[in-house]
């Protein structure tokens, strides 16, 4: 099989990359401005630089769609007539309203496309067969991962929407080799597996894991958790966005950060979350992610604010592909407030998970008092699942509270808890929860 699947583009220098963007951009801002009063009244006149394109973000979306009617059904960024439209992706609708997406049979093409040079450096190839977990066709990690994967060649076992036995059966009678679904799902599949099967899940043959979504599989403690108890060769973590591209950002076979995939259809920058300054692809610069689509036709979106927290990892690789390669360490809109110190769940995790792995589950949850919760002016509350009450809790209580306070300069309240306490998901794992009872303030 060939390294890539692109090779054109995922080994072009990445000046030159930039430099295919901004030629696609002109072509984009002449589309979206004939077909579209939305971006008529977003975009200056002439073709400005990317930069100085006012940035879009989900409430700008959900406003555009507050008005759709039966003959324009996705509202105001609806670029082409209905009857162009072949099928619809919608957001998960976590942060609030659902916004939804058009895709032209153009637009799917190009998605199908790029999926599987997503998945091709993911470690997908024609002799695998795939288990895809994900339950909702109508999400971006649904039939759209489906159809890129199927693009490759692979065998393609979908058993979203089964009961967790019927999904380790199938594994087994089928001899999966690919696990692909989001980080938590993947360990708790793991989990179940002996109770399920009688076996351990590494007896199933399951050679690479695949996992994204949610972050998570960036931590070195919760990748190796995966590669035991799967025996998994790999374990890569995979990153993409409803609103732009399912999959936009993958490992490849060094496993030291995901890739940016997308360089055909999707223009991405790095800005400060805070001041929206534009920041260098450097090592060690950490930063939110903006995505403008070059191709899509049916709702385009140019400067998309993600939200994404990420840290860039490298540039350039041994594998011979150009692109940056990152970390998701978080969620802008996750960050808490410890009296005057900024901290990310996932950083607390990390450090806890880092430290203490051997002794936890690898499930932890940060505790809010009410929804909006952000600041705290005491020790933040975090269940902390153990692998056994026989543990001197007390003592490891007092070493995580310690521990994150030395890394993170922040307090934290450590409740452990027993194994198997704390709500598994089929989707994503919650990372904070508001505590049972708690009212909105």
């Amino acid at each position: 099989m060939p390294q890539y699947w692109d090779a054109q583009f995922e080994t072009m220098p990445w000046r030159e990359v930039e430099a295919y963007w901004r030629q696609e951009l002109r072509r984009q801002i002449d589309y979206v401005r004939s077909a579209n009063e939305f971006y008529r009244r977003r975009l200056k006149d002439g073709h400005p630089e990317l930069s100085d394109i006012p940035f879009l973000t989900k409430e700008d979306l959900r406003s555009a769609q507050a008005g759709a009617a039966r003959e324009h059904p996705l509202g105001e960024i609806q670029t082409v007539p209905t009857g162009e439209i072949v099928q619809v992706i919608s957001s998960s609708g976590t942060s609030g309203r659902p916004v939804y997406y058009g895709l032209t049979r153009n637009d799917l093409a190009c998605w199908r496309e790029a999926l599987a040079r997503f998945f091709f450096t993911a470690g997908v190839r024609p002799e695998d067969i795939v288990v895809h977990t994900t339950a909702v066709p109508l999400f971006a990690g649904g039939d759209p991962y489906f159809e890129g994967m199927r693009h490759i060649g692979a065998m393609m076992v979908w058993t979203g929407g089964l009961s967790t036995a019927r999904i380790l059966e199938t594994m087994k009678y089928l001899h999966c080799t690919v696990l692909q679904g989001t980080a938590s799902f993947d360990v708790y599949l793991a989990e179940q597996c002996s109770r399920v099967l009688g076996i351990e899940p590494r007896e199933l043959g399951i050679s690479k894991v695949l996992g994204g979504g949610e972050p998570g599989l960036g931590e070195p403690a919760i990748r190796q958790k995966l590669k035991d108890l799967w025996g998994a060769a790999t374990v890569r973590e995979i990153m993409g966005l409803s609103d732009v591209l399912p999959g936009m950002w993958a490992e490849c076979e060094e496993e030291t950060g995901m890739h940016f995939c997308a360089q055909r259809d999707v223009a991405v920058e790095l800005v400060d979350p805070a001041s929206g300054e534009v920041l260098p692809w450097e090592a060690g610069v950490t930063g939110e992610p903006v995505y403008t689509t070059l191709r899509r036709e049916a709702t385009p979106v140019l400067r998309y604010r993600s939200r994404d927290l990420v840290r860039v990892e490298g540039v350039g690789c041994p594998c011979g592909r150009t692109s940056p390669k990152i970390r998701c360490i978080g969620r802008v809109d996750d960050m808490l407030i410890y009296k005057a110190m900024n901290v990310f769940p996932s950083a607390i995790r990390d450090v806890l998970l880092t430290y203490f792995g051997e002794s936890l589950t690898g499930y932890l949850q940060i505790v809010k008092d009410y929804p909006e919760q952000v600041r705290f002016d005491t020790p933040i509350p975090v269940d902390v699942e153990v692998k056994s009450l026989e543990l001197d809790l007390a003592g490891l209580k007092r070493n995580m509270e310690q521990r994150v306070r030395d890394s993170l300069n922040v307090r934290i309240e450590v409740n452990p808890v027993a194994p198997g306490s704390l709500e598994r998901s089929e989707y994503k794992t919650r990372l904070v929860r508001v505590r049972e009872g708690a009212q909105r303030k």
